[in-house]
C-alpha cells in the first residue's frame, strides 16, 4: 500500500471525497487535520475509491477520521476499514495505539458488528446560527449584557475581514493570551495544550487562504485585539476552528463571536464550535450558549 504525504496540493482531492459525507462532525474537513502537521506526520492513500488518512506519531499510526466517503452500506467500504486497520497493526511498533478516531455515534452499531469496540472521545457543540447572532431571551441575558457593555465602553470597535497583513498581530496576540492563560492555570496538561495550539494557530493563519479558512479580526482604535477563523463543513454547517481575544477587555469574546455568527447566519443554519478539549471552564462557556445538539464522537478499536 502506497502512502502519500498530505500536502496543501491534496486539499481539492480531499474535498471532492469529503463533499459526499453526511456528517455534522468538524473533523471531516481538510483544515482541522492540516493545522496539526507540526505534531503528526499525515499521510493518505486511496483504496477501493475511498480516501484513508493516517496520522503518525513517532513510529505509530492512527486514523484521525474514518475512510471517506463513509459508505457503510457497501462491502468494499467495510473491507477498506479492515484493511487500513490491519495496516496499522502490522506497521506500528505499539499495535495498541492503532485506532480510528472521530467516529459518529450513529455508525457504532455497524462497526460493533464488525468486531470493533468503541470508546467515548469528545462532544461537539452545534448551535442555531440565528440564536447566536441575536442573543434574544433570558437564557442569553448574560452574553447580551456583556456584548452591550463592551460596545458602550469601546464605541469605535470594528469587526473586519482578516487580511494577510494581520498575521503578525495575530501571532503576537496569541502569545499574550497564552502567557496570561499559562499564569492562571498551572496544570501541566493544559500548559502542553497551550504550546501545541500555538503552532496549530500559526499554521492555520499562515495558510488561511489555501486552507479555505474565513477569518475576522476586531480592532479597537486601530489595534488588533481579537481574531477568529473557521470553515464551511457543508452548505448547512460552519465550524469555528479557533478564537483568541485580549483577555483584559471584558465582553470582547461575546462581541467577536456574536458578530461573526451574525455574518454567517445568512449562509449557514448551524454553527459547530467543535469540542471542549476536556476543559471544564470551556465546557461551561459552550453550554452557556445553549447548543441545539451535542454530538458525541468515538474512537473505535479492534477487540
Amino acid at each position: 500500500m502506497q502512502l502519500r504525504p498530505l500536502t496543501l496540493d491534496d486539499k481539492s482531492l480531499f474535498n471532492n471525497y469529503a463533499s459526499h459525507i453526511q456528517t455534522r462532525l468538524s473533523s471531516y474537513a481538510f483544515a482541522p487535520l492540516y493545522i496539526w502537521q507540526d505534531h503528526f506526520q499525515f499521510y493518505w492513500t486511496l483504496r477501493h475509491n475511498y480516501i484513508s488518512v493516517f496520522a503518525k506519531q513517532d513510529s505509530d499510526y492512527f486514523m484521525p477520521i474514518l475512510p471517506i466517503p463513509c459508505a457503510i452500506d457497501k462491502p468494499a467500504y467495510i473491507e477498506t476499514v479492515h484493511e487500513m486497520y490491519q495496516f496499522m497493526l502490522v506497521s506500528n511498533r505499539n499495535p495498541q495505539f492503532a485506532r480510528i478516531e472521530n467516529v459518529p455515534e450513529g455508525l457504532l452499531p455497524v462497526f460493533k458488528d464488525e468486531g470493533f469496540t468503541a470508546i467515548r472521545k469528545e462532544t461537539e457543540y452545534v448551535y442555531s446560527s440565528n440564536d447566536l447572532s441575536e442573543l434574544r431571551g433570558d437564557r442569553y441575558k448574560q452574553q447580551r449584557n456583556a456584548y452591550n457593555a463592551f460596545k458602550t465602553r469601546f464605541p469605535a470597535v470594528k469587526s473586519e475581514p482578516y487580511h494577510v497583513t494581520d498575521s503578525k498581530a495575530c501571532f503576537e496576540l496569541y502569545e499574550c493570551w497564552r502567557k496570561s492563560r499559562s499564569e492562571k492555570y498551572d496544570d501541566p496538561i493544559y500548559q502542553a495544550m497551550l504550546e501545541d495550539s500555538q503552532t496549530a494557530h500559526h499554521i492555520g493563519i499562515t495558510n488561511a487562504k489555501e486552507l479555505g479558512l474565513i477569518g475576522r479580526v476586531v480592532r479597537i482604535n486601530g489595534r488588533l485585539c481579537a481574531y477568529t477563523f473557521g470553515y464551511p463543513l457543508n452548505s448547512e454547517i460552519f465550524c469555528i476552528l479557533f478564537e483568541i481575544t485580549d483577555l483584559s477587555k471584558r465582553g470582547l469574546a461575546q462581541f467577536i463571536f456574536c458578530e461573526f455568527c451574525r455574518e454567517l447566519k445568512t449562509s449557514y443554519n448551524w454553527i459547530n464550535t467543535m469540542d471542549d478539549s476536556g476543559l471544564e471552564n470551556l465546557k461551561r462557556v459552550k453550554l452557556a450558549y445553549h447548543p441545539k445538539r451535542l454530538l458525541p464522537t468515538y474512537n473505535i478499536l479492534l477487540k
